[in-house]
């Protein structure tokens, strides 16, 4: 096995190998485009796994940064994976081959650090930790969108299903809004909501960035994406941006106002949006996630595992790993770090 390392890929030819080893968005090319729109700094990895006899055995979507102050360049390198790398048929020890070849390269680009998500995994044991990584759990809820609309409905817990009629009652219009517009709507709902998640403990999810450089419309603009909004008497309450690749979609960001709360909006739209997908062919409907802690109620997410689990799908554990490579050069960057803090 051995690797083949690219900085530049033809867009269709390498979704076309993700699709093959059945990945998925987060190793996609539009994927990259996003997430370097967002980082300028961080400069695309296409990462191939090919067989001793020149087969496609296995796909990752890596991003390397290094600090822009040349001084500090040679000592900061990062390469880091939004998901576990795909392999062909899913094998555990391809994937751990995979995994420590990734490592090996990273060495050899003198990187400090490692670390690999895991969006979207399917689930299943990873081998981090026979790898010498430090791992990070979380939860993921999946829906799968095989049933028909009538038994998904029935495995919603009935306080699910009482809230979306609720939201029917209290007049609730469902619809996909214009990327710019929707874009508009979600950063100001994400500001409504990370609100109430910082008063309750939990992390600050406003966007900081520039509006007009908002890298999400590049998910929009390539149709990787759509934003669907909930409005109730004519007002954008509630709004989520979903993205759809491979049979798979994923409930990326979220915002909501404290009418859409009272009304029940976001239950609404999600179901709206889980029937429209499975109209267009989607397999899979990934809520997103939060963290492995959630499942204690003294937890600042327990409501949120509550929530996403109620709407029947498979709860899934995943798994990051992070491995320090230069343990000394590691410590001497965060002391100088805390010192100019």
């Amino acid at each position: 096995m051995r690797l083949q390392v690219s900085d530049c890929v033809k867009p269709a030819e390498w979704d076309a190998g993700i699709l093959e080893m059945a990945g998925t968005i987060f190793h996609s090319s539009g994927w990259a485009a996003y997430t370097t729109a967002g980082q300028p700094n961080a400069a695309p990895r296409f990462i191939t796994l090919v067989s001793d006899e020149g087969r496609l055995a296995g796909i990752a979507l890596g991003l390397q940064t290094r600090s822009t102050r040349r001084f500090l360049a040679p000592f900061t390198g990062r390469l880091w994976f939004d998901a576990i790398p795909a392999v062909k048929e899913d094998d555990p020890h391809r994937l751990a081959d995979f995994l420590s070849l990734l490592e090996s390269h990273a060495r050899e680009e003198g990187c400090v650090e490692i670390s690999v998500g895991s969006f979207a995994w399917r689930g299943g044991e990873v081998g981090f930790e026979k790898l010498g990584f430090r791992t990070t759990k979380y939860w993921e809820f999946v829906l799968d969108l095989g049933p028909s609309e009538d038994d998904l409905w029935n495995q919603f817990e009935y306080k699910r299903r009482k809230n979306i009629k609720k939201a029917m009652k209290s007049g609730v219009d469902i619809k996909e809004l214009p990327p710019a517009e929707g874009l508009a709507h979600l950063r100001h709902l994400q500001g409504e909501s990370s609100q109430r998640i910082v008063e309750r403990g939990g992390p600050d999810i406003r966007y900081k960035g520039d509006p007009g450089q908002d890298p999400t419309m590049v998910l929009l603009e390539s149709k990787l994406a759509r934003i669907v909004g909930a409005e109730v008497d004519g007002e954008v309450v509630s709004a989520g941006l979903f993205t759809f690749f491979n049979g798979l979609v994923y409930h990326t960001l979220s915002g909501h106002g404290r009418k859409a709360l009272e009304t029940q909006a976001p239950t609404l739209l999600l179901w709206e949006t889980i029937k429209k997908y499975r109209s267009e062919g989607a397999a899979r409907f990934n809520f997103g996630g939060c963290s492995i802690d959630a499942v204690n109620e003294g937890s600042p997410e327990h409501g949120v595992y509550e929530y996403k689990k109620a709407f029947g799908g498979a709860c899934i554990e995943c798994t990051s790993g992070r491995k320090i490579l230069r343990p000394t050069t590691h410590k001497v960057i965060t002391l100088l770090k805390s010192m100019g803090r």
